[in-house]
């Protein structure tokens, strides 16, 4: 019989949570502030073609949506993830295997550039995924493509190139999953919310998601997490072999568990016995 073993989240915590915000707009200036107030991380999904321009546009309840310029973005993201958004936020269902080759790695490239570390992960535009469209994020050398199904789920994600968040922030069942997530007890439970910053603007929900931020950073239970992170580390978990004595760490990363009442940090590439 196995010993009673939980897998854990760094620091022992049970539970994960982030936030993938699309477009790189003004208001991800408020965004990012409100979220470092509460300590938390976020995941920003850049288009390089229209941060280059400042790309804007008028929404339909008379706002003005604006790209924020590359040397706003640098100063601005600094502690959160940075993710291709494609070059010029495209419809794909159209393009070629090339067009889509070209911007993906493109963006990729110049993002890269900007900001002087790897781009790993990739969120798509708009909500048509494919096989080719699949096939080119894992060509493009993205460690994950998040795509715009929700998977209304707190389950950790296995299909790290069909990655679903939790909910798009306009979901109306938004605030009774944040609920469920503080009450679950799932084994690595993660909690994802996708959206636009400027949403918050057309919508007026800032009050509701410093609500939800509040609520989320007075648990002592939850991690703050980057999706790179959240990858990174769900995929060293899945090496993990658990025998009726044993914990094997397989992965590089640093691991942790509850292992009969007691949280046990374990090195890459080491084991633990009872």
């Amino acid at each position: 019989m196995k010993f009673n073993v939980k897998k854990l989240y760094p620091m022992g915590k049970t539970k994960a949570f982030n936030v993938t915000y699309d477009d790189g707009v003004l208001q991800d200036i408020r965004f990012v502030e409100m979220l470092n107030k509460y300590s938390l991380k976020g995941t920003f999904n850049l288009n390089f073609g229209l941060m280059e321009n400042e790309f804007e546009w008028i929404h339909e309840k008379g706002y003005v949506i604006k790209r924020l310029s590359k040397e706003h973005a640098l100063a601005l993201y600094n502690g959160h993830e940075i993710a291709s958004h494609t070059l010029t936020h495209p419809y794909m269902q159209d393009k070629t295997e090339n067009e889509i080759l070209y911007e993906m790695k493109e963006d990729k490239k110049k993002l890269e550039t900007l900001f002087g570390s790897e781009i790993k992960g990739f969120a798509l535009p708009f909500d048509y995924y494919s096989d080719l469209i699949e096939a080119c994020a894992k060509k493009s050398g993205f460690v994950y493509a998040r795509i715009s199904e929700e998977s209304m789920s707190f389950k950790p994600k296995a299909d790290y190139h069909r990655w679903r968040a939790t909910v798009f922030h306009l979901n109306p069942e938004l605030d009774n999953l944040v609920e469920k997530f503080l009450a679950t007890k799932e084994e690595l439970a993660a909690f994802q919310i996708v959206g636009h910053s400027y949403d918050l603007d057309t919508e007026n929900m800032w009050d509701k998601m410093e609500n939800i931020f509040d609520k989320i950073a007075s648990n002592e239970d939850i991690l703050p997490m980057t999706t790179i992170e959240m990858v990174h580390y769900l995929k060293a978990m899945n090496e993990v072999e658990i025998t009726d004595s044993e914990i094997i760490n397989n992965s590089d990363e640093e691991l942790w568990f509850l292992v009969e009442g007691n949280i046990v940090c374990l090195e890459p590439k080491t084991s633990f016995r009872r």
